[in-house]
């Protein structure tokens, strides 16, 4: 069943701009062509500030581009949000790749996309729709290109990772590469967090977990259990 636009958007992207720093299509045009990621705009509607640009065989929509109005920049998972004036430009995925949304290679000519455009346009920072995070421009650039070279899954940020008063550390966006999110029992703050970013970087590489588990994360030994029902992953300190 082809995805909604509305779902698209949600497995996209925003690049957050300064106001009146927005490109229009020929400075996105100029972005793309100083990336070393290969991508060719093959549809463009100027005055309505929108592209179709081909990624690795996957289009890729934008719009929010100049003249056109900006797009509304959203809050994160705490209702935070970035300045009221930035402006925002957003990229996901178009109706060629919409039978597979949440697809590591969608997801990842993306990212790649993203991550090389933030260094060659005035972009201030990122949100990532499928977490609702807001990324530091520099930062996304640095932590995505660095996992998709084989280094780790850049969580806090990819994912959002959420400590409540009672010390669990909750997962929000990380069904979107691993097929379920995590709940984290009870950890001490020193360690809640970092442990979590470990362990989504273990889910991300291993994909779903269909049965009770025990891993070894960062010298802690915890017990991983998936929900019966619900896409979600419990762990819990097994020593």
């Amino acid at each position: 069943m082809e995805s909604t636009r509305a779902q698209r958007i949600n497995a996209g992207l925003s690049l957050l701009f300064a106001p009146g720093a927005r490109p229009g299509l020929e400075a996105l045009r100029t972005g793309l062509d100083a990336c070393q990621t290969e991508a060719t705009i093959v549809h463009s509607d100027e005055a309505h500030g929108v592209a179709d640009v081909i990624v690795s065989g996957l289009v890729f929509e934008v719009d929010g581009l100049l003249p056109a109005a900006a797009m509304e920049a959203g809050s994160g998972p705490d209702n935070t949000a970035p300045p009221a004036d930035w402006e925002a430009v957003r990229m996901f995925p178009g109706h060629a790749s919409s039978g597979g949304l949440a697809m590591a290679p969608v997801s990842r000519a993306l990212l790649a996309l993203a991550a090389e455009l933030a260094g060659h346009l005035p972009v201030q920072a990122v949100q990532w729709h499928p977490a609702r995070t807001t990324i530091e421009a520099v930062v996304f650039s640095r932590s995505v290109l660095a996992w998709l070279a084989g280094g780790a899954f850049p969580a806090p940020g990819l994912v959002a990772l959420t400590q409540l008063a009672d010390g669990s550390v909750v997962s929000r966006g990380l069904a979107h590469f691993a097929g379920q999110e995590v709940t984290m029992r009870q950890m001490s703050e020193a360690h809640g967090v970092k442990l979590a970013a470990q362990i989504v970087d273990r889910m991300v590489r291993e994909g779903p977990l269909d049965e009770l588990t025990q891993w070894r994360v960062g010298g802690t030994l915890v017990n991983a259990e998936p929900a019966r029902e619900a896409k979600q992953v419990l762990v819990w300190a097994a020593e």
